[in-house]
Order: structure tokens, then C-alpha cells, then sequence
């Protein structure tokens, strides 16, 4: 999956206007992440992706113990030209789309993990990411 076909997938999923607002949700949603997850998977998710993608991963610290809300929080404080739009709905589609990139072994750790940090709302059902 090539960069623009990543936003392209965020933009459909979320009901974007553009690849701009495609660009500031998977900003907003993978610094989130990142923040949350450990260096290894973030390290791991980030080799998979395109660089400009990927990089949102590693932007801040690590590890760091966010509660759902606090995800929320984040994506939403973080979102400039998507400011207004659900963070659950933002985060599913990014994520879908990341899930759909990375291979399936990787795709089912991080499933695994979102739902063990209590992130059930943000790992999509149903399309892109959703499991098979």
C-alpha cells in the first residue's frame, strides 16, 4: 500500500473531505498511538509503513498508560482540519487502514493489544482492518 492509497482508505472510511483531512486524522490518531504503545511494536508497525506514515508512530514518548478517554482525547486535541469529527470514528479508519498494511501476524498483535488496552471501539468490525 502506497502512501496516497493509505489516505485514500482513512478519507472513504471516514467520510473525509480530502487527503489534507485524510493526512491530519492519521497524524492525530498514530501520535496517539504511538504515545501508547511500546518501541517495539511502534518500531515493528512503523517499518511497514510508508515514511511519512510510519513516523507518526515515534514522534513522542512511549509506553505511556492512556486510558480510552484519554486516546480520545488526544486524537481529538491533535486533529486541526478534521477539529469537530468523532475520534472514534477518525481512529477506526486509520487504524483499519493500518491493520490492512502491516502483515496478518502483526495485525493480530495489535488487535490484540487495542483491545487489551480497552480500545474496542476503535478496531473496526467492518472493512478495511476488520478481522477475517
Amino acid at each position: 500500500m502506497e502512501r496516497n492509497d493509505f489516505y485514500q482508505s482513512v478519507e472513504q472510511q471516514a467520510n473525509l473531505g480530502d487527503e489534507a483531512d485524510a493526512r491530519d486524522a492519521t497524524q492525530a490518531v498514530l501520535s496517539a498511538l504511538g504515545e501508547r504503545l511500546d518501541d517495539t511494536r511502534s518500531q515493528r508497525l512503523d517499518g511497514d509503513l510508508p515514511a511519512e506514515i510510519g513516523d507518526h508512530l515515534a514522534e513522542g514518548p512511549s509506553g505511556r498508560a492512556l486510558s480510552a478517554d484519554e486516546f480520545r482525547s488526544r486524537v481529538a486535541e491533535r486533529t486541526d482540519r478534521t477539529d469537530g469529527r468523532d475520534p472514534d470514528q477518525l481512529s477506526r479508519a486509520v487504524i483499519g487502514a493500518l491493520l490492512e498494511h502491516v502483515d496478518e501476524d502483526e495485525a493480530d498483535g495489535l488487535r490484540e493489544r487495542l483491545e487489551e488496552f480497552g480500545y474496542d471501539e476503535i478496531v473496526p468490525e467492518s472493512g478495511p482492518g476488520a478481522e477475517r
